[in-house]
């Protein structure tokens, strides 16, 4: 069998985070007199995903970018707000939004038939869990694992490897399978483990970074292992 081994990013690969994320802070709206148009949710998104590049560049600690993207963005806007305290807010609304992925419950139901499936992410313990486990996803996963446990985030080697130790098999049986190009698929590639970019909007890759295989929604991950 080609791959039996599949390891999933979680965040905008099988979770829709940026969707989750905007409803959650839409829900906040009344709570600090903020409306969260579309302009305002696009730079929300654009300021967390830099954020999140400097987390896995260890740039910032995670407790320093949870902390600081709220701080960034509502100074941007000059309005003040507790940002530690609106953090613990949103992400309590977060963990709730179960939005997934078109077909993502569909596609890891099937393979987890066939293979073993796990999370690798770089998300909030908490988030990840919670979501997972609402959305009757959780039982399909073997293991997550999370850089808030082992230690060391993706695309750092030694995450893929303390993965790769854990469940003693062979990179060559190894699948990751993710949206980012600065987390999944360079450290899949300083890994040498394939992998494959989920990319649904069809973005040219500018980076150095070279997925195994690309596709622009989930039912072609099935086709690719099939």
């Amino acid at each position: 069998m080609k791959y039996p081994i599949l390891l999933f990013d979680l965040d905008d690969t099988i979770l829709d985070t940026k969707t989750n994320a905007e409803k959650a802070l839409k829900k906040m709206s009344s709570i600090v007199d903020f409306p969260f148009n579309q302009q305002q949710l696009l730079y929300w998104h654009q300021l967390n995903d830099k954020l999140w590049e400097k987390f896995e560049k260890k740039e910032l600690t995670r407790d320093e970018l949870l902390i600081l993207r709220f701080k960034l963005y509502f100074d941007h806007f000059n309005k003040k707000v507790d940002a530690k305290k609106f953090n613990q807010t949103y992400l309590r609304l977060l963990k709730e939004e179960i939005t997934l992925i078109p077909s993502a419950k569909e596609v890891i139901s099937n393979l987890s038939q066939t293979r073993r499936i796990f999370a690798v992410s770089n998300g909030t313990k908490e988030k990840q869990f919670s979501q997972l486990s609402q959305a009757h996803l959780i039982d399909n996963f073997e293991k997550l694992f999370l850089s808030e446990d082992i230690g060391y985030q993706k695309p750092d080697p030694n995450f893929f490897k303390v993965v790769l130790d854990d469940l003693d098999v062979d990179k060559s049986e190894t699948l990751v399978i993710g949206d980012s190009l600065t987390a999944d698929i360079s450290g899949a590639n300083l890994s040498n483990i394939d992998s494959v970019w989920f990319n649904p909007t069809e973005n040219n890759n500018k980076t150095d970074f070279k997925p195994t295989f690309e596709i622009k929604n989930l039912p072609q991950l099935e086709k690719i292992l099939n």
